[in-house]
């Protein structure tokens, strides 16, 4: 386990009126079609050695989905006690480890906390958890087979109106569809235990929840960092 560092100060947050939405009016969400049924054809079986393979098969998937449902539930009751404990730990640093360790006597498991979150529509949300300094470390990521968060702001609606004029000059503009949530910068993962206290994190977290997973394969004897 790694011990606290010393507190470090955060660098300053250029104040924002609100998070920048880029306007995707023109572009549709469209549903995918319905696709029809299909019919295959059916392996012999004259001895009844395939029955007996898919009963099995059958019967094992079944005990396979039983325990896996039980293993996540335990993974996500695990998760969700470490959650407030990571939070307050690092409360106030800038050095933050990816993971914390969870231990039955001799045995070693570590719930890791990835800079990955998922994202959101409701960006009133976000600015009502975050405040003020919350929206310099969000912005609009969109994708039209593209990875729009990777288009610069200021040219982002021009490049979005040429390519739909583009798609309309071929009359393929059903063709075209976009979907938006916002996201927290890279930046925000490590920043945000500087700007809000524990509390105020685990509020955050309801809104736009960090990517955890518990790992139990951590390499030779259990102490490999990953």
């Amino acid at each position: 386990m790694k011990t606290k560092s010393s507190t470090a100060t955060a660098a300053p947050v250029a104040p924002a009126a609100g998070l920048k939405r880029i306007n995707l009016a023109g572009i549709a969400t469209t549903a995918p079609a319905a696709k029809a049924a299909k019919t295959y054809p059916e392996l012999p079986d004259p001895d009844g050695q395939v029955a007996a393979l898919v009963e099995g098969i059958l019967e094992k998937s079944e005990q396979l989905e039983a325990l896996e449902g039980s293993l996540a539930i335990e993974k996500d009751e695990l998760i969700a006690i470490a959650k407030p404990f990571y939070f307050a730990h690092y409360s106030g640093q800038m050095a933050v480890a990816s993971s914390v360790e969870t231990k039955a006597g001799d045995k070693l498991v570590r719930v890791g906390f990835s800079n990955s979150y998922r994202g959101t529509t409701d960006d009133g949300a976000i600015l009502r958890v975050t405040g003020e300094k919350g929206a310099a470390f969000f912005k609009q990521s969109f994708e039209l087979k593209i990875k729009g968060d990777l288009i610069p702001e200021a040219a982002a609606e021009e490049i979005i109106g040429e390519l739909q004029a583009l798609f309309a000059r071929h009359n393929a503009g059903p063709a075209l569809s976009a979907k938006a949530v916002f996201k927290p910068t890279k930046e925000f993962h490590t920043a945000r235990h500087t700007l809000y206290s524990a509390e105020e994190n685990m509020e955050i977290d309801k809104v736009v929840p960090v990517a955890a997973s518990v790992k139990t394969k951590l390499g030779r004897g259990g102490t490999g960092e990953e």
